[in-house]
């Protein structure tokens, strides 16, 4: 019979997927960001283009959340963001190792986060530069409580990360588990049935 894994054992064994996808994820976000620091930040306020007229490079530093939301709240942004990496890594330690692919969005998810934390924390604002250079379709148009914006906010990879790991986590969330099926009966000995038609 094997040992019980402790509680460090079960957070690590076979989930270096996590791990290293996050860790991954984080050095690309803080390296951009400070290439953008040294490149982009120089030439703020225009835009420079980058891919064609429709991505480009700008600098901004966003004190919310996404869309400017709570700006200027630091602290409130910073402890939000604190409960959710708890609970992302409560999540991490529960699920099965199997599961490669829910483990790797959350990898993402705990990327972008953290990311965007350390600037918070660093910097009291996060640093973005990535651009779509174009109008949104339907932009003015109200769903519920959001309005659609004439241009999507300047974003980093950071931002980009979590985009993608909660798509992923919302797929999944979608798809529903196979159901195990019941064990077949074992086959009756033809003796025995032979016996019980007699």
């Amino acid at each position: 019979m094997s040992e019980a894994l402790t509680p460090i054992q079960r957070a690590f064994t076979r989930k270096g997927i996590f791990w290293i996808v996050m860790l991954a994820g984080l050095v690309a976000d803080i390296a951009t960001k400070a290439w953008a620091d040294k490149v982009v930040r120089p030439t703020e306020p225009e835009v420079t283009p980058f891919i064609g007229d429709w991505f480009a490079w700008k600098w901004a530093e966003n004190e919310g959340a996404a869309f400017s939301i709570l700006a200027g709240n630091t602290g409130l942004l910073a402890l939000i963001a604190a409960c959710v990496l708890g609970a992302l890594f409560v999540y991490v330690y529960r699920t099965r190792p199997q599961r490669k692919v829910f483990l790797f969005a959350l990898a993402l998810v705990a990327a972008g986060a953290i990311g965007n934390l350390y600037d918070r924390l660093l910097l009291g604002h996060v640093r973005d530069f990535a651009y779509f250079n174009f109008d949104l379709p339907g932009h003015g148009t109200k769903i519920l409580f959001f309005e659609i914006p004439r241009r999507w906010p300047v974003w980093n990879v950071a931002d980009a990360w979590i985009l993608f790991g909660v798509g992923m986590l919302l797929v999944m969330s979608f798809k529903k588990e196979p159901k195990k099926q019941a064990a077949p009966e074992p086959a009756k000995e033809p003796a025995k049935e032979a016996a019980n038609a007699a």
